[in-house]
This record gives structure tokens, C-alpha cells and sequence, in this order.
């Protein structure tokens, strides 16, 4: 066996275990005692993943052990998904509020139209009554229902 064969090992090896270090950072292990679950990451977890000893990682990977180290003291899936859902909370929180607040605001606006309309219909009846007598019943004056300008109509 020569210094090829071996450097080509350990090269493998290596790329293996970083392999599944990143799979279980990303929480998406493939073994099936890591496949659909937060596992913690320690280097007997890796070597699982990564289906090799954990003897080498001990003995000649010591890089990949400080790895698994900085990894293990990082954001593990499930933090980070309750960290997600809490802010999910919060957010789906404020905009029912939020919701809530425009609910009022547009019943509040449809009682103001509601005025503003009764208002402008009784100005219009208001107007038609007073052209009636102050004209002298010479131009009739149509008031269309429901608007706000008034058409003459000449006799």
C-alpha cells in the first residue's frame, strides 16, 4: 500500500465526516437513527452519519474533531425552530391586532359615508326646496336620487 493510496483514504474520510457534519448541522441526517430527528452532534454522531469508525476522527482527523466542537456549541435545528416560532408568534400577533384595528377603522369609515351621504341628501332636498320658492315655480329643478348635483330643467 503506498503513500497514494493512504493520502486517498484520508482524504475520503475526511470528506465523509465534513459531509455529515454539515447534513446534521443542516439537521438533515440520512442514518436512520438520525433521518427525520434533532440529533445532537458529538463525534460518535458523525462517524454514524458519515458510516465510518470513530477511531480515525480520534487518531488522525483531529481538524475534524475541532469541527464537531465549534459545530456542537453552534445553533442546533431545534433552537433555531423554536426561535422561528416564537417569532411567528409574535408576527402573527401583531397583525391580528393589526387586523383588528382596520376592522375598526372601516366600520368607522362606513358610519362617516353613512353621515356624509344623509347629509348631502338633505342638503339637495334642502337646496330643491329653497329654488322652488325663490324661483317662482319657473325652472323646475331635478334632483336625482342619491346624487350630488342638481340637472335644471327649463319650462
Amino acid at each position: 500500500m503506498g503513500k497514494d493510496d493512504q493520502g486517498q483514504r484520508w482524504q475520503s474520510a475526511a470528506r465523509s465526516y465534513r459531509a455529515a457534519l454539515a447534513r446534521l448541522a443542516r439537521g438533515e441526517g440520512r442514518h436512520p437513527d438520525h433521518a427525520g430527528r434533532v440529533v445532537r452532534i458529538t463525534p460518535a454522531s458523525v462517524a454514524r452519519e458519515a458510516g465510518r469508525s470513530r477511531n480515525p476522527l480520534y487518531a488522525t482527523h483531529r481538524d475534524i474533531l475541532d469541527e464537531i466542537e465549534a459545530a456542537a456549541g453552534g445553533p442546533i435545528p431545534a433552537r433555531d425552530l423554536a426561535i422561528r416560532f416564537e417569532e411567528l408568534e409574535h408576527e402573527l400577533s401583531r397583525l391580528r391586532a393589526e387586523a383588528r384595528r382596520h376592522g375598526d377603522e372601516r366600520r368607522a369609515l362606513a358610519s362617516e359615508n353613512l353621515t356624509l351621504l344623509y347629509r348631502a341628501r338633505a342638503a339637495e332636498s334642502r337646496l330643491a326646496a329653497l329654488l322652488a320658492r325663490t324661483d317662482g315655480g319657473h325652472a323646475q329643478p331635478s334632483v336625482q336620487k342619491g346624487t350630488l348635483g342638481s340637472v335644471w330643467n327649463s319650462s
